[in-house]
């Protein structure tokens, strides 16, 4: 990304922050949350094809969302950007649904091309994913400001946008190759683990109201 900017595009100057830091640290910041969450999704789509949960990779990614027991021996992926400063792109939903909408993008693109989709089709598909993203990251800001009523009702609209968007992507036309087929099943899996991270999430949340 940094190859669109000039050299002194960014000021050396330090904010008021207590890392005190300029704006081509918080650039470099950015680009290990891009890091991350290309870091995570090549991770996923491995994982998923051997039979791992979503909980499985984002502990072994070093993103798990809750303090859960450990699934497995292996020894976590180098994941410090958790290390810095707390920020909403720092954040194990933001990393995690990011990295899921990466992998949807990638084979939904494919697939858009191979079935010559209806763009209209095409159009409340991006639209509902992208208002699934834009729920979660409100929710997640929410809870930060200890706004948690108000963040479980933006994870309750998440779903809702979620299952709209189950319901759409069963009208997508089935791909004639077998890898079209494939592509398929994968968006189909990826969209119920967002699905069901956001169940996961309302859940925690209502919990947490109980206690």
């Amino acid at each position: 990304m940094d190859e669109y900017f000039p050299e002194n595009y960014f000021d050396d100057y330090s904010d008021n922050s207590a890392k005190g830091w300029s704006e081509r640290d918080w650039f470099n910041y950015t680009k290990k949350s891009e890091a991350e969450i290309a870091k995570f999704s090549a991770l996923y789509s491995v994982g998923r094809l051997k039979g791992m949960s979503l909980e499985q990779i984002s502990k072994i990614a070093g993103w798990q969302i809750l303090d859960e027991d450990d699934y497995q021996d292996e020894a976590p992926f180098d994941a410090e950007f958790s290390n810095e400063p707390w920020t909403l792109i720092n954040h194990p939903v933001y990393i995690i649904t990011h990295a899921l909408q990466k992998c949807l993008q990638e084979h939904f693109g494919r697939v858009v091309e191979e079935t010559n989709m209806n763009p209209r089709l095409v159009w409340e598909i991006e639209k509902c994913l992208a208002q699934t993203s834009n729920y979660l990251q409100v929710a997640v800001v929410c809870e930060d400001l200890g706004e948690d009523a108000l963040a479980r009702c933006h994870y309750k609209f998440a779903i809702s946008a979620i299952n709209d968007t189950m319901a759409k992507t069963s009208l997508i036309p089935e791909p004639e190759s077998e890898h079209g087929k494939e592509r398929i099943r994968r968006i189909n899996s990826i969209i119920f683990d967002l699905r069901q991270l956001c169940i996961t999430l309302l859940e925690y949340s209502q919990t947490k109201k109980r206690q």
